[in-house]
């Protein structure tokens, strides 16, 4: 029964993380992974996480479709970030997307690019799965043999989350300059 109640706080956790407020939380799931996978088998945390994903990312799918329509969005897709994924994902979709589900590359931008473009559902899920899988895996699996304790896996989230917030900042005076440089030019 603890067992049971376990993974269904571990589902929980992953739908939070996946779902559309993901972008705002970067790199909190993969310490719950590690987590997890000191207490249940790396392959069952790997597929309860990938199958709970996907689920969100089915939500995700359309809420980010209607949403699209905002121009800053737009200006999110043309940023540093973005630009190597929106041209790989304008040749090869399923590529984009997988690697971006199997990398350290944002799968928002995947996302994003996937909900624009109306590109299909069941193959943006199945590249999902198919490099999510993998991936939850070996995260889950570093955690039953390295076994963090709940301070260092505290510390990792607080590190990859300022991580996040400074690049973004730099980003978004990156984009503002250049924006303020089209413009004296005009």
């Amino acid at each position: 029964m603890a067992d049971t109640t376990s993974l269904f706080i571990f589902v929980l956790l992953s739908l939070g993380c996946h779902g559309p407020l993901s972008p705002f939380l970067p790199a909190t799931f993969e310490p719950i992974l590690l987590l997890y996978g000191q207490h249940h088998a790396p392959i069952i945390v790997a597929f309860v996480a990938a199958l709970t994903s996907i689920g969100a990312e089915y939500i995700n799918y359309y809420i980010y479709r209607r949403v699209l329509s905002c121009e800053s969005l737009g200006r999110l897709m043309r940023s540093d970030s973005a630009r190597p994924l929106t041209v790989l994902f304008a040749h090869h979709p399923f590529l984009a997307v997988w690697v971006t589900a199997w990398s350290p590359l944002p799968d928002w931008a995947a996302r994003v690019l996937a909900c624009h473009s109306r590109y299909s559902v069941r193959r943006y899920l199945s590249a999902l799965l198919l490099g999510r899988l993998p991936k939850f895996w070996l995260i889950a699996q570093a955690g039953f043999y390295w076994m963090p304790d709940k301070w260092t896996v505290a510390s990792i989230v607080a590190a990859s989350t300022l991580v996040t917030i400074v690049g973004a900042r730099r980003g978004a005076r990156r984009d503002r300059a250049q924006g303020q440089a089209v413009a004296a030019s005009r």
